[in-house]
Order: C-alpha cells, then structure tokens, then sequence
C-alpha cells in the first residue's frame, strides 16, 4: 500500500504525519504524489511514525486481504478494514439487502483506497449475531472494529491464520478444544440451542419431514457447528436445498421460500420463525494469546460484558449468557 494509504488509515493528515516523524509536510506530499524518494532516515521516521516496516512501507506493497478467505478482494468492492498486527484485512461491507453500512474503503486493484481514517481497532470472525452490536459499539466509542460473518470452521482458519484477534467457537462440547496452533485464551460469549426454524403456518410435522429428508431445506455451508448439528440429527450429509452463510440468512430464506432452515433459535425469534431445537451449543470467544493485552481487545472484552450488550441480546431472546466476558482458560 501507499504512504497516502497507511497515513489515512491511522487517521492523520500530511501535517500529523510530518510532525511525529520530524520531517516537513512538504515532503510527506511530495512523497505521496510521487514526485520523491525519502531519504533513509526520513524514510525510518515516517516508517516508524506510522508503525510499520520501512521495507513494507517504501518497498514491496502489501495487499489487503479479506478475512475469511485470506484473498485480495475483488476490485471495486467496498469493505470495512483493520489492522491485525502488521496485516491489513478487510470484510466486505454490508450493503444493498444486508444492511446499508458505511464503508471504510474502497478496493483498487490490489491496493485498498480508504475514504478517511481508520483506527486501529479490534477484529473477530464468527457466526454469533451479536458480534456485529460489538463492532458497532466500539466504533460509536471512535475505536476501529471489524465483525466478519464466518463459519466455526472458518473463524478458527483466520485466527490461525493471523487475520483476527479473536474467533467465535461454537458446539454442544468445546470442553476439549483448541486452535491448530495452540496459542489461545478461551472466555465464554453465549449458549443457545441449535435446530430448525421455519414459517409458523407448516403443518405441525415440518421439522420431522426436514430431518427424514422429506423436503428442501435451507442450509449453511460445510464447517458451520449448526450445519454438523443438523447432519448428525438426519443422520446424512446430502439434504437438497439452497445453502446460505449466516444463522440470520437461513431463517429469513427459509421464511421467503418456506423452507425449514437450519440456525439458532435467537435468529428464528427475531425473524418471528417457529423453531424446534436440536442441540444446545456453547459460544466462546478464542482470542490469540499474542493479543489479549491489547488494547483493542480489552475495550471489546468490556463491551462484552457490559449491561448494554448483554442487555441487547436478552432482548431478542434464546439467548443464556451466565458465562459472558467470563475467562474460561
């Protein structure tokens, strides 16, 4: 990425930026415009400055990459975007019919063109609902934040791939598990139960049909804790029916399509679904031992377990949040 683009998303101007690195604005403008080559000790200043490498800064670009996939974005997409370390990551921005987000930047090519500053912020990956209320109160607190909709699968491949601080983990018996690298601290997020939802006017037997393999069903992707819950229950892995990638997602398809959908029963409650449960799973929040004194995730820990959070969740319902914000090991 550019000069322009690490100065914007540290949230400073060309005067900022020639203050803390000790070098004219001038040439902070001359530089991003291409019109100069930095000196080495300008060139460690402003690298230093900014916290990044001199080599990354100066010399090869970095790209940004999503979350999930660990890809470049298309170009053109609009994404929010944070920063893991020395990792920039994105998650596309929820825009058209899942929602109307303001996006931080813009993808141009392979490099990332934000539309003003973005702060360092915290950045997790999963498929609790919840996680997009943690975003949104750390950013009304003028802290960066990005939530990225992820499968327990996927969640687990980006925290191990270096791409989030944090993933959220669910199923019926996390008890024995652990990331691929080992290098995690566990605290509890949610307990809900996992099952079926589905339109309230199907006949009574809707969710026996759904599991003998009697009708399509709405599902999500191969990874997901619901999906294994709901292929355990029908005792196949072959269910015909569209496939979706979030518990929301599910429940509003199978609503507009009257389809049974697998999800968890606090998105069934607030789509206004008919739910019948198959498992109880366990939420946890894994986040990457090499972050928990970050400040960043200390502030969402707060928020974690503060009334305002909490108090939104038990106010859509399904939810148990007796271990929530607690460490676990």
């Amino acid at each position: 990425m550019s000069l322009r683009t690490y100065r914007t998303l540290a949230g400073l101007t060309q005067g900022e930026l020639a203050e803390r690195a000790g070098v004219s604005r001038q040439l902070v403008g001359a530089l991003e415009a291409g019109r100069h080559l930095p000196r080495v000790d300008a060139a460690i200043r402003l690298a230093g400055a900014l916290g990044v490498d001199v080599r990354e800064l100066f010399g090869v670009q970095q790209a940004a990459r999503d979350i999930v996939s660990g890809e470049v974005p298309p170009s053109g997409s609009q994404v929010r975007a944070g920063r893991v370390g020395d990792t920039i990551v994105t998650a596309a921005a929820r825009v058209g019919p899942d929602g109307w987000d303001l996006a931080d930047a813009i993808v141009d090519g392979e490099s990332l063109d934000p539309f003003e500053g973005i702060r360092a912020g915290f950045v997790v990956a999963g498929c609790e609902p919840g996680l997009e209320a943690i975003e949104r109160i750390l950013r009304e607190h003028d802290m960066g934040a990005v939530a990225a909709s992820a499968s327990s699968a996927a969640a687990r491949s980006a925290l191990d791939g270096g791409r989030v601080h944090a993933a959220v983990v669910h199923g019926p018996n996390l008890a024995g598990g652990d990331s691929a690298n080992g290098q995690v601290v566990r605290f509890g997020l949610s307990r809900w139960r996992v099952g079926l939802a589905a339109p309230r006017d199907l006949p009574a037997d809707w969710w026996k049909q759904a599991l003998e393999g009697d009708t399509r069903v709405v599902q999500r992707e191969p990874g997901a804790g619901v999906q294994r819950a709901f292929e355990k229950a029908a005792g196949r892995t072959n269910v015909p029916g569209p496939r979706v990638s979030t518990h929301i997602a599910a429940a509003r398809r199978g609503l507009a399509t009257g389809l049974p959908a697998v999800t968890i029963e606090p998105a069934a409650i607030a789509t206004g679904a008919a739910f019948h449960p198959i498992e109880v799973h366990d939420a946890e929040l894994w986040v990457a031992a090499e972050w928990c004194d970050e400040r960043v995730v200390r502030a969402a820990l707060e928020v974690v377990t503060s009334r305002r959070f909490q108090q939104r969740l038990l106010a859509i319902g399904g939810y148990d949040l007796t271990n929530c914000g607690v460490r676990l090991r």
